[in-house]
C-alpha cells in the first residue's frame, strides 16, 4: 500500500496438495483467512530467507498483509459511533517490542502511572533520555548515564509544546512508554497525536509529495479512512496503530511536505463510507492495466465496494516487468511454502481472475506435482504481482532435463484491490478531482464527514 515502498504484499490461502516438509516453512496454522488482528505480532521473522537476490521475503510482511483479511464489514465502525478526533488522539506505536529506546523532551513534564495512581517524575527542558526494560521494569536514564528512576507503570510526557523526538525522529503531540503487554521483557514507545497531524506524516510517506494535489487529496482521504476504520485495532498491544506498513507508514515531522499537508487540510475530517460505515480503504501501487475485485482475488464478499476497473497506470515503473529465476530459486520458494517436488519441469497457471491475475498454479517436478495458491507463491519468490505469464528461459543441455531458469513477464505492483496510486496520479493529471478518483476506484461509496 505504498508507492514509496513498493514491496507491499498480497494475501494467500493455504494449499496442501503434496506432503509438506517440516523445515523452513511459513507457519501453516497462520496460512488461512482466520487471522486475528494481533496474530501478526505473535510470529517472528523467518530465521532463514533463502532468496538472496530479492527483498522483503519474510513471513512478517506476508502476515502483515494477511491481517487485513481479518477486517469484516461488521468490524468497521459506524461514523456516528466514532469519537471526536479533534480532541481524541491516535496512539501510534513508534518503537514496538524493543529492549530500549531513546527520546528527547524540549520542554515538558514526565509522569509515571501504576496501580497506585499517577505521580510526577519531574519537569525537563532540552533533555535526552534512554529508557530500558530491565527485569520487567522501565529504567529511565539521562544522556550522562545517571538514573532518574526505575518504574513498573506507564511513563508519559505532558505539557510539551515542541516536537518530541523518539529514536532520533521528531513527532508532533505527546509520548508514552509502556511495558509490552505481550512480552513484559520488552517496551513500546507510543506517540499520542491528533488525527490530522498524524496524516501530515502519513500521506507523503505513502505517495510522493511531488504528485498532483488531487491525487494527494485522494490519498489523504483513503489514509484518514484507514486510520479511523482501524482505530484501536492494536489495543491488545497497548496502542491503536503501528507506524509501519503493517498499518500505514508514519515517520512524523521529517516526512511532512507543504503539498501533502495542503491535501490533508483541504480534506479535513472526510472519510470514505459504504452504508454508513468506514470502508477498508485498500490501495496499492499499480495494477498493470486493470484493478480486480476482492471477491476474485481474496474470495471474500466483505468488500462489495472493491470491484475491477480499467486503470490509468501506464506510466508506472512497474506497469510491465520481467523477472527471471533459477530452477533452484523456485524450488526454495516452494519449500518455504511446504512443498518438495524436486526440480521444476513445468509451471502452469490453471485458474485466473476476471482480469487475468493468476489464482492457482500447477507445478510439475521430478518428484511429483503441487497445486499452489498464486498469492502464496508471489510472497515466497518475490514477484511484484500475480499478473504474469511464465516460460522456460534457459533449457538444459541434457535431453529431458528440467529448465535451468524460468522467465516471468507480468504487470503491476501490489494486490490490485482498491485505489491504484499511479492511476490516481494520472487521473489527477487528466483533470479529475479527488472525489471523482475515489468514487472511480471504490464502487458505490460516499464521502462523509467525521
Amino acid at each position: 500500500m505504498n508507492v514509496n515502498n513498493l514491496n507491499r504484499l498480497n494475501s494467500i490461502a493455504e494449499n496442501k496438495s503434496v506432503q509438506p516438509i517440516k523445515n523452513n516453512v511459513f507457519p501453516q496454522n497462520k496460512l488461512n483467512n482466520t487471522l486475528t488482528n494481533s496474530d501478526i505480532f505473535a510470529i517472528k521473522k523467518s530465521e532463514s530467507v533463502p532468496f538472496k537476490n530479492h527483498d522483503d521475503l519474510n513471513e512478517q510482511k506476508y502476515l502483515e498483509e494477511m491481517s487485513k483479511l481479518s477486517l469484516k464489514m461488521s468490524d468497521m465502525p459506524d461514523v456516528k459511533t466514532l469519537p471526536d478526533f479533534k480532541t481524541t488522539p491516535l496512539r501510534v506505536g513508534i518503537a514496538v517490542e524493543q529492549k530500549q529506546a531513546t527520546f528527547y523532551i524540549p520542554n515538558g513534564t514526565l509522569f509515571v502511572e501504576d496501580q497506585n495512581g499517577k505521580k510526577e517524575i519531574g519537569s525537563f527542558n532540552n533533555t535526552n533520555f534512554t529508557i530500558k526494560n530491565d527485569n520487567n521494569s522501565l529504567v529511565l536514564s539521562k544522556e550522562d548515564g545517571s538514573v532518574v528512576g526505575i518504574y513498573k507503570g506507564k511513563l508519559s510526557v505532558e505539557g510539551n509544546l515542541s516536537p518530541i523526538a523518539i529514536n532520533g525522529k521528531k513527532y508532533r503531540g505527546q509520548m508514552e512508554v509502556i511495558i509490552d503487554p505481550k512480552n513484559t521483557t520488552n517496551l513500546s514507545v507510543i506517540n499520542d497525536v491528533l488525527l490530522e497531524d498524524y496524516l501530515k506524516g502519513v500521506v507523503p510517506s505513502e505517495s510522493p509529495a511531488s504528485w498532483p494535489i488531487e491525487s494527494l487529496k485522494a490519498q489523504a482521504v483513503a489514509a484518514r479512512t484507514y486510520a479511523v476504520g482501524n482505530w484501536k485495532r492494536r489495543e491488545s498491544l497497548g496502542f491503536d496503530l503501528m507506524s509501519t506498513t503493517a498499518d500505514q507508514m508514519y515517520t512524523g515531522l521529517s516526512a511532512e511536505q507543504a503539498s501533502s499537508t495542503q491535501a490533508v487540510t483541504e480534506t479535513t475530517n472526510q472519510i470514505i463510507t459504504f452504508n454508513g460505515k468506514a470502508i477498508n480503504a485498500l490501495f496499492f501501487s499499480c495494477s498493470g492495466g486493470f484493478t480486480d475485485s476482492a471477491k476474485e482475488v481474496w474470495n471474500t464478499d466483505e468488500y462489495p465496494y472493491i470491484q475491477g476497473v480499467a486503470d490509468f497506470d501506464q506510466n508506472a515503473p512497474k506497469y510491465k516487468w520481467d523477472k527471471t529465476f533459477t530452477n533452484n530459486d523456485l524450488q526454495k520458494g516452494l519449500s518455504q511454502l511446504g512443498f518438495d517436488i524436486g526440480e521444476i519441469k513445468e509451471i502452469k497457471p490453471i485458474d485466473f481472475t476476471e482480469h487475468k491475475r493468476v489464482k492457482t498454479i500447477e507445478f510439475t517436478g521430478t518428484k511429483g506435482k503441487a497445486t499452489v495458491d498464486s498469492n502464496k507463491f508471489r510472497f515466497a519468490v518475490g514477484l511484484p504481482s500475480t499478473l504474469w505469464e511464465a516460460s522456460p528461459a534457459k533449457a538444459s543441455s541434457v535431453l529431458n532435463r528440467s529448465p535451468k531458469e524460468f522467465n516471468f513477464k507480468g504487470g503491476g505492483w501490489g494486490h490490485g484491490l482498491g485505489m491504484s496510486q499511479w492511476g490516481a496520479k494520472q487521473m489527477s493529471e487528466n483533470g479529475k478531482t479527488y472525489d471523482q478518483i475515489l468514487k472511480y476506484y471504490y464502487t458505490g461509496i460516499e464521502l462523509s464527514k467525521l
